[in-house]
């Protein structure tokens, strides 16, 4: 290869996750230069992204988390590698949180999500519809931060048993 300008090579205008780029790494003042797969580099991942990995242009989804009904539930942990197929350690995940409660429209009622398992610290939060019961209107869309292993922790406040139905698609993550 001759020695070329960059400006003077042909722009490659879809890269795929397979495709090289050429990166200095410093680790301790001592400049190494080395390749990295696009499909490696940080950044958000969306589903129309050759990397993504769900089916293009679809959200990730769980048989968990597709309007199976809840109670009042304290701070659990939900393993999005296990349950949605996220990559492990993964930064933070774009959510749309839709719910709905059987006995709305006699309180309160929440599903929210965070990073930690502290209670009633939500980083995003879907209020069940106040007017009517089980009428949708609990929805949320939001950047959830993830904890050191690429998760996230739920917490519920259901107005029964049984009574509050919860979705979860994951539609974008951060590397």
């Amino acid at each position: 290869m001759a020695d070329s300008k960059i400006t003077q090579l042909t722009e490659l205008t879809t890269p795929i996750a397979t495709d090289m780029l050429v990166i200095v790494d410093d680790p301790a003042g001592t400049p190494i230069t080395k390749k990295i797969q696009v499909g490696n580099m940080p950044g958000w991942i969306y589903p129309s992204d050759s990397r993504w990995v769900g089916t293009a242009n679809q959200p990730l989804t769980s048989t968990s988390w597709d309007g199976d009904a809840h109670s009042t539930e304290a701070k659990t942990l939900i393993d999005l590698s296990a349950v949605f197929g996220v990559p492990a350690g993964v930064k933070a995940v774009l959510v749309r949180l839709t719910i709905r409660d059987s006995g709305s429209a006699g309180g309160s009622y929440f599903v929210g999500l965070s990073p930690n398992a502290t209670a009633n610290e939500q980083t995003m939060v879907a209020w069940a519809e106040r007017t009517a019961n089980d009428a949708f209107g609990g929805e949320a869309d939001a950047v959830c931060p993830c904890d050191a292993n690429g998760d996230i922790y739920y917490q519920i406040g259901a107005s029964g048993a049984g009574t509050m139905d919860v979705w979860i698609q994951i539609w974008g993550y951060c590397l």
